[in-house]
């Protein structure tokens, strides 16, 4: 129990020193990352800046970067009256303009149905999560937690964007699948190493549920207590996840560095998968960073654009190394003992 305490306590302050290493990098690499003079492009990243920067001005004949604004009003202040003004906006507004722009308006346009499905995934996985539905010995609870993660996923992209969703839950299947295949794990230690993931989705459905998917960019891009929170979320679920996989490896009578190199089989695996969907996905080098991109919203194109095409492998290669060297390491450490 002091280790336990000890690593909380250790993430929650390593979350504060990377949340404000985050904040401190984002300031100094937005200027590289979009033009100087923000503009409502679509993007999280430039539009959320122009709404900070400019929230009184709107900009000319430009009827939906105005609607997309109205939208933005919501997302900071909330209430009734500003999502009545965003609909009238939406209303008047015909199908004509940047298609980077339509595609944001087309998010914000699902956000009622994200924030009222991600309300129901939260209700279903805490009423799962109390109600003894999640018991670590039944054979069906993996695949619910699957579906819990992919949920997540689906309802962030606002269950428009394919390429995202099934990267990201291809990637859990496929590390999870690896921990089972490779390590002397059974199946209620196996499941047991699935539950921290549900404090992030929690964390994310709850967001969602506030006021829709897209508050959770906007809160990135604006918010310093946001990037706090969500850094110590990630960070407490890893270390639960890690802590949990070391402890059922150590009951193996496996050393620390057998361990260590037993956990590189199974993520290496993933990231070989990641890499290789996004690195050849599309006719040219670099299509799958776009199209997620381009389904989330998240930067302006051209910044994405201007990206080295081979970024995806570079997962690939690491996965390589990864697996051969957690592969090799872990068996001799074996043959060793």
């Amino acid at each position: 129990m002091p280790n336990r305490l000890a690593g909380i306590l250790g993430s929650l302050l390593l979350a504060y020193v990377l949340s404000y290493a985050l904040g401190s990098w984002l300031d100094r690499q937005i200027p590289n990352l979009v033009p100087p003079v923000a503009t409502v492009d679509g993007s999280t990243l430039n539009t959320s800046r122009y709404y900070e920067e400019h929230p009184d001005t709107l900009p000319a004949a430009q009827a939906d970067a105005e609607a997309l604004l109205d939208f933005y009003t919501y997302l900071d202040k909330g209430g009734r009256s500003a999502y009545d003004n965003w609909r009238t906006a939406r209303a008047d507004l015909r199908s004509s303009g940047s298609a980077f722009r339509l595609r944001a308006l087309e998010l914000a346009d699902a956000t009622n149905t994200g924030k009222y499905l991600s309300l129901l995934l939260l209700i279903v996985t805490i009423l799962l999560l109390y109600g003894r539905g999640l018991k670590e010995s039944r054979i069906l609870t993996p695949v619910l937690y699957l579906i819990i993660f992919t949920g997540t996923i689906a309802l962030y992209g606002n269950l428009s964007a394919p390429l995202f969703t099934g990267a990201l839950a291809g990637f859990f299947v496929l590390y999870f699948a690896g921990l089972r295949t490779f390590l002397p794990i059974y199946h209620t230690e196996w499941v047991r190493m699935m539950r921290p993931g549900l404090t992030f989705s929690c964390f994310i459905l709850a967001v969602m549920a506030w006021r829709g998917p897209e508050l959770v960019d906007y809160w990135f891009w604006t918010s310093q207590l946001f990037r706090l929170v969500l850094v110590a979320v990630i960070l407490l679920t890893v270390f639960f996840h890690l802590s949990i996989l070391a402890s059922v490896l150590k009951a193996a009578k496996m050393d620390g560095i057998t361990r260590l190199f037993a956990f590189g089989m199974p993520l290496g695996t993933a990231l070989i998968a990641i890499g290789l969907v996004l690195g050849l996905y599309g006719d040219v080098a670099g299509a799958g960073l776009i199209q997620i991109n381009h389904e989330l919203v998240i930067l302006p194109p051209e910044t994405v654009a201007g990206f080295n095409p081979d970024t995806p492998f570079v997962l690939f290669f690491a996965g390589v190394i990864l697996l051969i060297l957690g592969g090799i390491g872990y068996f001799v450490q074996k043959i060793a003992r």
